[in-house]
């Protein structure tokens, strides 16, 4: 078999291929390419319809001579890497990028594989009716965590314990502690000294990440044995609107609401040490003469605040 470098001297070549494996954290593989393929056992998805992996500077910023972030374009048409997100999320992927040459009419590869790219995804940057956009930071990048990284959004940003061992970790964070990537979620319905609701007899084993389904598992307020949980991420209170008088009427009249001023999507603040800043305001309403609301402070812990 000839190698890349003698098939790339040639004038008419065999169609260039770049083929994603996605190791998904809950174990499961996504097998992505620009054309539906069969490769080392693997069946690849035409999936891929952008990328920019080839857009490589010597002596970059990051201190690498490669790509330090790759963005790729997935069809999303059938809605299934949304449930992919939702279900699993793209978070903590391992990807692997191979560059292979093709016969798409044999089906047959025509050169060996070469790594182009090994790298952890992020949470993807858009999701539309049609495509998924996805970042990818190489494992040689410099900075390699995106911060902040919570969101400001209505489903809870945690990740759900889904086996025994993950489950474990989230009881007490393992080696990791607190900074565990279970511990925030902390299901743990059958361990001692857990926490959480059981289905029957049985443990619950996902989640969609929605109030409901974390009253379902006892982690929104209290669980069935009544121990304080309150782990739900999310932010979606809306106040009701009620019968106010202001000041000076003689009638009475509903109360406006205010529109969520903290747009979703954008990032929660991330605050070290004392800091004077402008938090986003995640619900306000007016009694008829005060606007009551209610700001995000910060993620993590905060020991107190002065004005």
């Amino acid at each position: 078999m000839p190698t890349i470098s003698e098939i790339k001297e040639q004038e008419i070549t065999d169609t260039p291929l770049l083929l994603f494996d996605c190791a998904l954290v809950d174990g499961s593989t996504e097998y992505l390419s620009t054309h539906a393929v069969a490769y080392q056992g693997n069946t690849y998805e035409a999936r891929v319809l952008r990328h920019n992996l080839f857009e490589l500077r010597a002596g970059s910023e990051e201190g690498i001579d490669a790509a330090a972030r790759v963005t790729v374009s997935l069809a999303n048409a059938d809605a299934h890497f949304s449930q992919v997100e939702q279900n699993v999320g793209w978070k903590g992927a391992k990807v692997t990028a191979r560059f292979v040459f093709f016969d798409l009419k044999t089906g047959q590869a025509t050169s060996e594989s070469m790594t182009v790219l090994r790298g952890v995804a992020n949470s993807p940057e858009e999701i539309t009716e049609s495509v998924m956009r996805l970042p990818i930071g190489n494992r040689l990048n410099l900075q390699r965590v995106l911060l902040p990284e919570i969101r400001i959004q209505r489903r809870c940003p945690w990740t759900f314990p889904a086996t025994a061992g993950q489950r474990t970790e989230a009881l007490d964070g393992g080696s990791r502690g607190k900074y565990s990537t279970f511990y925030r979620c902390g299901y743990s319905a059958d361990l001692t000294g857990g926490v959480g609701s059981l289905n029957g007899t049985a443990v619950f084993t996902s989640c969609d990440f929605t109030r409901a389904q974390c009253e379902q598992r006892g982690m929104f307020r209290q669980d069935a044995a009544a121990r304080d949980t309150k782990r739900f991420g999310g932010l979606e209170f809306v106040p009701s609107s009620i019968v106010v008088r202001s000041y000076g009427e003689k009638g009475t009249h509903l109360s406006p609401l205010v529109d969520n001023e903290a747009r979703y999507n954008d990032f929660v603040p991330l605050v070290y040490g004392t800091a004077w800043y402008q938090p986003p305001v995640v619900f306000a309403r007016n009694d008829g003469n005060l606007t009551r609301m209610e700001v995000l402070l910060g993620a993590g812990e905060i020991h107190g605040y002065r004005k």
